[in-house]
């Protein structure tokens, strides 16, 4: 037996669920047939429950089941897959309008799932000619039809059309099917059966349940999925599996067995003498490469399979012995290896909950415990408060690189790492580091502050809608003092405010715009972005905050959201405009350059694209004008803040649309003259200065670009200067 088999890579996409209890077969002997302990899940000789598998030209060559398509049936996830309490007596071809089989439903299944080859199906049927009376063939509950689902009908015991149109049955549902000859039994009939040539046959089928079945390529090896977990992880190289377990023979008796837990070795992937001394079986290694963690299984294993023709006389398996194995994976610890020749791997013994990972720059808290190859521990923050870091790629100044690969865990997650001593910063190599991530804070900077504002998330609060400009928000709010923590602002109970309205340091309505009902956080804020003279003065707060760097705390407890940009009328879009304006022009005036950038950048994106709503002659020309006072005075925001790139483009939209603006010109030739540019930098100005000859800002930065013309002259000069004498000395 080889080590393992490879099954179809064409894997279902979803299985349905079914309990043993549920199928009522014990006295089903077609089921459970007590000479042949395969349970009639493999063809040929292993039994009649595939129902004729064997005759279906070797079995299915080319691995293990997989879903395979009909091309002429319509199966598809549509209304003959899912007919419903209210489609009960309505007929429909589902044979993509050819009328060779229709189907009316007399009672409708459950759940959503509809059975895919190479499932094995249960069905009851009673089968006539159209137009008579009496059936010519019958299953009853006490003794169902079982066959395995084919394409093309092989090895089913009933005509090809049921055989496909069992593909739009929901478990536990009762449809009338009319065939016509072309899928039922042809231009030949089936004179055994009283059925004529060209006959048209009614089949009216329950289908009971049914169980996802496949096969090893050279059939010795039959896995049925009897109840299904819904889970799909496979189980990789090196995984620790724990799996619950009974072989047994023919007549029942079990043989071998073990009960999954955790007092047990595990079964390691890929570890074949490791499992072989645990005392294993060999088959288990291509079984569980095939089945998925908590679904129950009965597996069919022809003798080639398992013992072979000695049998194994201590466990008291005969000669020639087929065996059933029934089996549940009960747990499973991924093993991966995280660095080269085995310098770093992780088992993880807790999954942890949902799918986000903490991403860099994070603050995380974790318990660990780190203990010699001999177990002895080292130290654990166990009994005490956990560990908190931020969270990085690169390594962690005084902490065991091991802490990089938090980044890569889930919330409540653990993991046991062994590490060389480069991982684990130990003298030795093979330490443990056991690994529970408890939280993570997010960080993140608040948008349109340069970076320069922090946010720590520490809680998301509830839904996706956040604040926009105009929204009236209620929230907690308070001001501390980085240098020393002292309050400068607290709302005990709550804080109402209009979000964008200068009520409060700018940065805290940026930062509110980005939370949800519920959320609190805390800012971190340079002095920059703190108090202006005249907000302290508005707010009540001592002078002496103004240039300092704050923290403060919000927590949002309610927003109504303002309108929407995209419904504003035109009229609503030039007040916005205007407001944003002015806002902008105050945070000038007090040197908070940064923060009027985005002022002026929102009066220019509300009427961005607008123009349609304007009049061409009376309006446009207005909001025009305002457009341009706000693309430069957004180009000298970031002369200020040594952004000659950004005031170029600021500039340049402005003569775009005012090509005669001195102003424009002037900014940039401010702009030309900071990036080097000093030819473009001249003709904007000496453009400045004949457009306006009074323009002083012109003639001064005309004086300056003077000096940075002589600057680089004599750069030139000293430069060839040093390249003839060293002609000189080649001579």
């Amino acid at each position: 037996l080889p080590s393992r088999f490879r099954m179809s890579s064409s894997r279902p996409h979803s299985f349905s669920k079914v309990r043993v209890e549920d199928l009522d077969l014990s006295d089903d002997e077609a089921a459970h047939p007590p000479a042949d302990p395969m349970g009639g899940m493999v063809g040929g000789a292993m039994g009649e429950m595939m129902g004729g598998m064997g005759a279906m030209g070797g079995g299915m060559a080319g691995g293990m089941g997989g879903a395979m398509e009909m091309d002429d049936f319509d199966v598809e996830e549509d209304t003959s897959s899912h007919m419903g309490e209210n489609m009960i007596g309505e007929e429909l071809d589902i044979s993509r309008g050819t009328g060779e089989c229709l189907k009316k439903l007399v009672k409708p299944g459950v759940g959503y799932d509809n059975p895919i080859n190479p499932y094995e199906v249960h069905i009851n049927y009673s089968a006539r000619i159209k137009g008579e009376d009496g059936p010519f063939d019958v299953h009853y509950v006490s003794r169902p039809c079982i066959f395995t689902l084919h394409p093309e009908g092989e090895g089913c015991p009933v005509p090809v059309g049921v055989c496909k149109a069992l593909r739009t049955f929901l478990k536990g549902e009762t449809s009338i099917l009319t065939l016509q000859p072309s899928v039922a039994f042809g231009e030949a009939g089936d004179p055994a059966r009283g059925v004529p040539p060209n006959a048209v046959v009614e089949f009216e089928v329950t289908l009971l349940s049914y169980f996802k079945v496949e096969t090893s390529p050279d059939g010795h090896i039959s896995i049925k999925c009897i109840e299904d977990a819904k889970t799909w992880e496979v189980f990789e190289e090196h995984s620790e599996v724990f799996v619950a377990y009974e072989l047994k023979l023919a007549d029942g008796t079990v043989v071998m067995s073990a009960d999954g837990s955790k007092a047990s070795p595990p079964f390691v992937m890929g570890a074949d003498a490791q499992n072989a001394a645990a005392g294993f079986p060999a088959f288990l290694a291509p079984v569980l490469q095939q089945v998925h963690l908590h679904s129950k299984y009965v597996v069919a294993l022809a003798p080639e399979a398992a013992y072979g023709s000695a049998g194994d006389a201590a466990l008291g398996v005969p000669p020639d012995a087929a065996l059933t194995l029934e089996l549940q994976v009960t747990d499973v610890y991924p093993v991966e290896e995280l660095a080269a020749e085995g310098a770093l791997t992780k088992k993880t013994l807790a999954k942890g909950d949902g799918w986000m990972t903490p991403s860099k720059g994070w603050e995380v808290f974790v318990h660990y415990t780190l203990s010699r190859p001999d177990g002895t521990q080292v130290r654990s923050t166990r009994s005490a408060e956990p560990l908190v870091f931020v969270c990085g790629g690169e390594a962690l100044t005084g902490l065991p690189r091991v802490f990089e690969h938090v980044i890569a865990m889930k919330r409540y997650e653990s993991a046991h790492f062994v590490a060389s001593a480069e991982w684990s910063g130990e003298a030795e190599d093979g330490c443990t580091l056991d690994v529970e991530l408890l939280k993570w804070v997010e960080v993140r900077a608040v948008r349109n502050t340069n970076e320069r504002v922090r946010m720590k998330v520490f809680e998301q609060g509830v839904g996706y809608e956040h604040p926009n400009d105009g929204a009236k928000v209620e929230a907690k709010v308070t001001v501390r003092l980085a240098s020393d923590g002292s309050t400068l602002e607290s709302s005990d109970e709550s804080l109402a405010l209009t979000i964008d309205d200068d009520e409060v340091v700018p940065a805290i309505d940026m930062a509110l715009k980005e939370l949800s009902k519920g959320a609190v956080a805390e800012l971190t804020m340079p002095a920059e972005w703190g108090y202006t003279p005249s907000l302290a003065l508005t707010r009540g707060v001592p002078l002496s905050a103004v240039g300092q760097a704050l923290v403060v705390s919000v927590e949002l407890l309610a927003f109504e959201r303002a309108k929407d940009e995209w419904v504003l009328d035109k009229d609503e879009r030039r007040v916005i405009q205007q407001r944003k304006k002015e806002q902008g022009n105050r945070l000038f005036a007090d040197g908070r350059f940064a923060q009027a950038a985005p002022k002026y950048e929102k009066s220019l994106s509300i009427v961005h694209d607008h123009e349609d709503k304007y009049d061409a002659e009376s309006e446009w020309p207005e909001v025009n004008k305002l457009r341009v006072v706000c693309l430069l005075n957004k180009a000298m925001c970031y002369l200020k803040l040594d952004d000659p790139k950004e005031a170029l483009d600021q500039a340049e939209k402005a003569l775009s649309i005012d090509p005669q603006s001195a102003k424009g010109f002037l900014r940039r030739g401010q702009a030309h003259s900071r990036l080097g540019n000093l030819a473009e930098a001249k003709a904007d100005l000496l453009h400045v200065v004949k457009l306006d000859t009074s323009n002083r800002d012109a003639r001064e930065e005309l004086l300056v670009l003077k000096g940075k013309f002589e600057a680089h002259r004599l750069k030139e000069k000293a430069l060839y200067s040093h390249m003839f004498d060293k002609i000189s000395l080649q001579k």
